[in-house]
């Protein structure tokens, strides 16, 4: 996905993997193992599409065209180590015609008009797996052979925030929790963010929201820079994002770095059954799971028999026996399918070492050489392809002055602040609390201030003049423009685009 930084703020040029995983969402009434299994068989999403559309038998574009698409099938069924039985044949064929019907339904093939329309003109994003910011542990639901991963993700917000911590930490419960299961559920969530750890759930009532709220208090307690982040998972489109009750929380997720998403194309109506289809999302992108109060009948289950079936570490918070809110949780200790939480304190054993939220610019060096991409995805997606004569990465060659002011820039844009130098040098004087800064005045020694109100009317002359003097220099090598004292950021190319 490439990102295009105009005057008028941030739109979205979809490459052409992501574009063709969007729409191939849009067949879908929810995950489906047998598109992954086409996947699995075809060079890319690209020629999956190309093979549906040229298969249906309304638009007979190609004669051939079914008995290639049910090859290439078999093919990736084999690939993914299924036997492609007749009866899964017949199966494909039946939601192939369902993806034709639906794939007949979209309103252009114009892939600028489609890039608007899949991103709500640039409001959401959409990653794919080759993206660097891709949470590859979602990859882990392929794994389990009847399972399909989402084929991309929407989402509002910081999608850094996704690859903010290697091992995110999982927190559900019910919608109906107590104010023993509210307490604990933030307790917890608190402890967490204060580590550093990313803190995922799925943005409900009760349980969901005490996680997210709690993960905010320790980012307003700590900073960003050092307290971890949270991601609400969604069951639909995320214009459908709910509950309305928790519409002041969702901006605060996407507004302190965090992020909402949902493998759903915007206007997906939430059905039940998708919030199912969605607590395998939640399981999959955590490393621990902790279930805080929930029935016995209670959707939080479901998350744990995702994340038993994923190998995750779960575990569940004891309550009174006598109260059914808690029978789920009970029944979880006692039949050793999750471990007890005995105290918020000893969760320190249970999770990895605290550390602070891993920058965008970190996992985008770890991935520079292909390790953490999936195999037949291109490497030189998105950031990672640099545009410059000496082909390296533009962002590592970047110091860490120059890094803090592009990220500064971006944040303005995000909320419609003109980025100038003296708007770009707020935003540092910010952060100057959370992490030092390389300005003349304070190289190499952390800054002390504790936020805007702690650094001085002088330091904050000093700060706008590194400013000006790093904008130059910026400038000169390509990374940056300035016209009439606006600052645009000068895109790196990346992904492959359709003629």
């Amino acid at each position: 996905m490439t990102v295009c930084e105009s005057d008028s703020g941030l739109c979205w040029d979809l490459d052409e993997e992501t574009l063709a995983r969007a729409i191939l969402t849009f067949c879908l009434n929810t995950a489906d193992a047998l598109m992954t299994a086409l996947l699995k068989g075809t060079a890319d999403a690209w020629e999956a599409l190309t093979l549906i559309r040229d298969s249906d038998p309304e638009l007979r574009t190609s004669a051939g065209a079914g008995k290639v698409i049910e090859q290439a099938f078999c093919i990736g069924m084999t690939r993914w180590g299924s036997k492609p039985t007749p009866q899964a044949v017949r199966s494909f064929r039946s939601a192939l015609a369902t993806w034709q019907q639906r794939l007949r339904t979209l309103p252009t093939w114009d892939r600028d008009y489609l890039c608007g329309w899949f991103t709500m003109e640039g409001r959401q994003w959409i990653i794919a797996p080759h993206d660097v910011w891709w949470p590859t542990r979602l990859n882990d639901l392929a794994l389990l052979g009847r399972c399909a991963p989402p084929l991309c993700l929407w989402g509002s917000g910081d999608r850094a925030a996704l690859t903010s911590c290697p091992q995110p930490v999982g927190i559900v419960g019910s919608r109906g929790v107590n104010e023993y299961g509210r307490r604990l559920t933030t307790d917890i969530a608190v402890h967490a963010a204060q580590a550093g750890h990313l803190v995922v759930s799925g943005g409900a009532m009760g349980a969901d929201a005490a996680a997210h709220r709690g993960a905010l208090d320790a980012m307003r307690a700590y900073g960003i820079g050092r307290a971890g982040r949270t991601v609400a998972v969604f069951a639909g489109g995320l214009n459908h994002a709910g509950p309305q009750c928790n519409s002041e929380l969702f901006d605060g997720i996407a507004e302190n770095g965090g992020a909402l998403v949902s493998e759903l194309c915007p206007g997906t109506i939430p059905e039940a059954r998708r919030f199912l289809s969605r607590n395998r999302i939640i399981a999959a992108l955590s490393s621990t799971l902790v279930v805080t109060q929930a029935r016995l009948r209670s959707g939080a289950l479901n998350t744990v028999n995702w994340g038993n079936e994923l190998q995750r570490d779960i575990h569940a918070v004891p309550g009174n026996i006598d109260m059914p809110g808690n029978s789920g949780c009970n029944r979880l200790i006692q039949e050793h399918r999750a471990t007890i939480v005995c105290s918020v304190a000893d969760m320190d054993d249970v999770w990895h070492a605290p550390h602070p939220p891993e920058s965008f610019h970190d996992v985008a060096t770890q991935r520079k050489d292909g390790s953490d991409c999936d195999v037949g995805t291109p490497r030189d997606a998105g950031i990672l392809r640099d545009s410059s004569p000496s082909g390296g990465n533009r962002s590592s060659a970047m110091t860490e002055s120059q890094r803090a002011i592009i990220d500064a820039i971006r944040w303005c844009r995000r909320r419609r602040i003109a980025p100038t130098a003296q708007s770009v040098a707020e935003q540092l004087r910010t952060r100057s609390g959370e992490k030092g800064l390389e300005t003349g005045a304070t190289e190499g020694k952390p800054t002390e201030g504790k936020g805007v109100d702690a650094v001085p009317e002088r330091g904050m002359h000093e700060l706008v003049a590194h400013v000006l003097s790093q904008l130059g220099t910026m400038e000169l090598i390509g990374l940056i423009t300035v016209e009439n004292g606006r600052i645009s950021i000068v895109p790196e190319t990346g992904g492959r685009r359709r003629s």
